[in-house]
């Protein structure tokens, strides 16, 4: 498996190659707004039900749940999508027991693996006890948006890319 940082630096590179273009593509950009929108909500939710509150908290009592082996679930599309939602993607891990997506105010990218949106500890479900469902509901949009958008990405990439390699395409005038 790679190392995070060459994760990102792969996300980097098919940013700066394909980045206008997956931008300038309708479907991908409703789903980018879609994807904002949705990732507000969950956050917006969570504020409401005390759960940041109780992540703080514990974050500072014990330490974070953000666990280094947590970014070995990011691949370079989830990063390229944070990249596209002018996401900078961190350049040096902020705690050396930590995800390198963990910063001194909690998570340091926007869109985010199904273990980072959907964990609850028991001290979080203690918590909010019924309020937990509708989370998982909310949070569900998110997740489900991100899948989709993903697999738009991938597909337009090797669309683009099997373009590249054609040869009226490759000669390029300056």
């Amino acid at each position: 498996m790679m190392k995070i940082e060459e994760r990102i630096k792969r996300a980097e590179e098919l940013y700066r190659k394909y980045g206008y273009a997956l931008l300038q593509d309708d479907e991908i950009r409703t789903l980018i707004n879609k994807l904002n929108f949705a990732i507000e909500r969950t956050w917006d939710y969570m504020r409401k039900i005390g759960v940041t509150k109780v992540c703080r908290q514990c974050a500072l009592e014990i330490g974070s749940c953000c666990k280094r082996w947590v970014e070995d679930e990011y691949d370079e599309y989830i990063l390229l999508i944070n990249l596209l939602l002018g996401v900078n993607l961190p350049k040096e891990r902020y705690k050396e027991d930590g995800c390198f997506f963990v910063g001194e105010k909690g998570c340091r990218i926007r869109a985010r693996e199904v273990i980072c949106v959907t964990f609850l500890c028991d001290r979080v479900i203690n918590k909010i006890g019924e309020k937990e469902k509708e989370l998982q509901k909310i949070a569900g949009e998110e997740l489900e948006t991100v899948f989709i958008l993903q697999e738009k990405i991938k597909r337009k990439i090797a669309e683009l890319s099997s373009s590249d390699n054609k040869p009226e395409l490759s000669c390029r005038i300056f």
